[in-house]
């Protein structure tokens, strides 16, 4: 009876380190199967989110024959007698009497005086009737660019959907009128981009020089 005693425990050992040991066999299963099915291949490119995309190369205008970078898409002065009577700033308006922001650029200058294409473009519309602002002729450029040209009298033959070139006259200065009327005879100028207007001096560059 003792001997048989004895013997029992040592079987339950042994029956142990069986299930120790099976127990190790699919832990080591198990890893080799992650490592087997779930590394991927280390790629030689840069990893790329889901929806989430490269930005295209960009091109140097100067390097690709199909853009023109030529001088006639630089502003020129309206008018060839640059005096800036009034910047693109807050300010007094007499005729108004009021206080706001004067948008555009304003030179001083004759009725009569010759009104320039500032830059290459198409004309857009040609308002002829505005009591606010005398005649006003609107010219479409690149990138989205827009120049007015306010108390005018435009050329008979302009017409809208007609192209015209930097320099081109396309209208006099008329006599004072409108809501400007007290400030005398001028050309008022603005310039927009993507429908905001801007401030020209960005473009003409006349007094930040």
């Amino acid at each position: 009876m003792k001997n048989k005693q004895k013997t029992q425990p040592t079987k339950k050992r042994i029956l142990m380190y069986y299930l120790i040991l099976a127990a190790c066999l699919l832990v080591i299963a198990a890893i080799t199967v992650g490592v087997v099915f779930g590394v991927k291949p280390a790629s030689n490119g840069p990893t790329i989110d889901v929806g989430q995309t490269e930005d295209p190369p960009q091109k140097d205008p100067d390097d690709d024959p199909s853009v023109d970078t030529s001088s006639k898409y630089d502003f020129i002065t309206p008018v060839k007698s640059v005096v800036v009577s009034q910047a693109n700033v807050f300010w007094h308006n007499k005729t108004l009497d009021i206080y706001h922001q004067h948008e555009g650029m304003d030179f001083e200058c004759a009725a009569g005086t010759e009104v320039l294409a500032a830059v290459d473009g198409t004309i857009k519309r040609i308002y002829t009737d505005s009591r606010l602002y005398g005649a006003m002729i609107e010219i479409e450029h690149e990138n989205g660019i827009k120049t007015v040209y306010k108390f005018v009298e435009p050329n008979e033959n302009l017409r809208a959907g007609a192209t015209v070139n930097r320099g081109d006259v396309i209208a006099k200065v008329a006599a004072a009128t409108g809501v400007e009327n007290a400030d005398g005879d001028h050309l008022h100028f603005e310039v927009y981009q993507n429908s905001k207007i801007q401030n020209p001096d960005t473009y003409l560059k006349l007094l930040s020089k």
